[in-house]
């Protein structure tokens, strides 16, 4: 198999077994690295088993006799193995250093580039989107929940990616959870940021929820750092100093000229929470706004809701409907503002709270929550890793 990088031609070495064989995963943070990638632990506030997709990647690749590392033990000359290369996105760089890092792998004949898989969204990393024509130059997949003509406004160039569903870190409700009754009434998880783009991002809309549920005192708002300034999501060139200069400046003016929004958010504010799942069992409902209005966008928000017994209120991914049913969510599209939502949560019967519950728990049992499963994600992987070494995993 030979493949054009640039105007080079490589053609990789074969292989015979699993031990000619090892897969290097660059991981969303440099905070991964030295193998924590793998680790269920390692993030204790980033959600419940955040990292379980990555670790049965590794769990499913070592078991057929195949090295699994972090990116930052791959070899800085070649040891014997061809060195297969799976990026999920930019660690703690800008693009244009992580495209020239990629373009360096590529002339290495023991490395192939097998795919670079784009977890975040525009909003939160608009130059790794821009960075996309480039690094398929140099991929052998370029990966996205979304497609081409979706993505297009971010990228400026047509890009050929492999459509993926977010992978679920669990296959079904988590039963004793589940069960909770004396619920309180609303809830939302979110961390105090904001987006690097202000194009259909939903950072904002999070924030007039929480103003506007708070001022009947009927939402709880869990995350960190709500007591501080947002935080800028995504690469930047600025420099921490200044970063840290202009955050106690926002400090200062919110003291002398209170900003209501974020009054509302820390008067809400409950904190970080070590479990989502433990959390969004004591609620009834759950405000789940995606970061981005934007086609396949379907993170872990609403899934979680499902696995808690909780009911999703729901802003995001406009295709939800082909994924997920509609009986199984509050959709906030079918609401003009946040009073007739209020309305419409509040007139919901035991027996209506009811049945989307079990809506959810039916979806999660059927073929059509088959492409969010974990065994699916770690099936396309292993796919992956045959396809580019002839090895049956």
């Amino acid at each position: 198999m030979v493949f054009n990088v640039g105007a080079e031609l490589i053609a990789p070495r074969a292989v015979s077994d699993a031990g000619d064989v090892a897969v290097y995963f660059d991981p969303p943070t440099r905070h991964q690295f030295c193998n924590r990638l793998f680790d269920q632990e390692s993030n204790p506030y980033a959600g419940d088993n955040i990292l379980a997709p990555y670790a049965a990647i590794y769990q499913r690749l070592t078991a057929a006799g195949i090295a699994v590392q972090t990116a930052d033990f791959l070899p800085a000359t070649p040891d014997g193995r061809q060195n297969l290369v799976i990026s999920f996105g930019t660690p703690d760089r800008l693009p244009s250093q992580s495209v020239g890092k990629y373009r360096e792998m590529a002339k290495r004949s023991d490395v192939i580039l097998s795919a670079f898989v784009a977890m975040e969204c525009p909003v939160v990393e608009p130059g790794m989107f821009k960075a996309l024509p480039e690094l398929q130059k140099y991929f052998r997949r370029i990966m996205s929940w979304s497609d081409t003509d979706a993505l297009i406004p971010f990228t400026r160039l047509p890009v050929r990616v492999e459509h993926f569903c977010w992978p679920q870190s669990f296959n079904d409700v988590h039963e004793t959870l589940w069960s909770a009754g004396d619920r309180k009434f609303l809830v939302m998880m979110n961390a105090n940021k904001l987006p690097r783009l202000f194009v259909d991002e939903l950072y904002t809309a999070r924030l007039r929820a929480v103003e506007f549920f708070n001022r009947y005192g009927e939402i709880d708002l869990y995350g960190r750092n709500w007591d501080r300034a947002p935080a800028r999501v995504g690469k930047t060139r600025t420099p921490a100093t200044f970063r840290r200069i202009m955050s106690r400046a926002w400090e200062v003016k919110q003291r002398a000229w209170p900003n209501p929004l974020y009054v509302a958010a820390a008067s809400a504010s409950r904190g970080p929470s070590l479990s989502k799942s433990a959390t969004f069992s004591q609620y009834r409902f759950a405000l789940c706004f995606e970061n981005s209005v934007l086609k396949g966008w379907m993170t872990e928000k609403m899934f979680d809701c499902f696995f808690a017994g909780t009911i999703p209120v729901y802003w995001g991914a406009p295709d939800v409907l082909d994924w997920v049913p509609a009986e199984c969510f509050v959709d906030m599209r079918q609401f003009r503002d946040f009073d007739e939502l209020r309305l419409f949560l509040r007139s919901i019967t035991p027996s209506e709270e009811q049945g989307y519950r079990e809506a959810a728990r039916e979806y999660l049992a059927s073929d059509r929550f088959t492409p969010f499963r974990l065994q699916t994600w770690v099936d396309r992987f292993a796919r992956i890793v045959s396809q580019d070494t002839g090895l049956s995993i």
